[in-house]
């Protein structure tokens, strides 16, 4: 990539992308896109995002 903008497109592409095959998952409850991204350049820890918006189960990029 030839730029933070750059990445930062890519890499949210993916990410819906991801939370969009999950969805179809029948007996998979998946957190909204617009409230996921709600959070994304904020300082809270993800395990706070997973309390305000009732999440049980998450998955994190390392």
């Amino acid at each position: 990539m030839s730029s933070d903008k750059e990445q930062e497109y890519f890499s949210d592409g993916i990410s819906e992308e991801i939370l969009n095959v999950l969805a179809k998952i029948p007996k998979l409850q998946v957190t909204s896109r617009s409230s996921a991204f709600a959070y994304k350049d904020t300082k809270i820890n993800i395990s706070e995002v997973a309390k305000i918006l009732g999440v049980k189960t998450y998955s994190k990029a390392v």
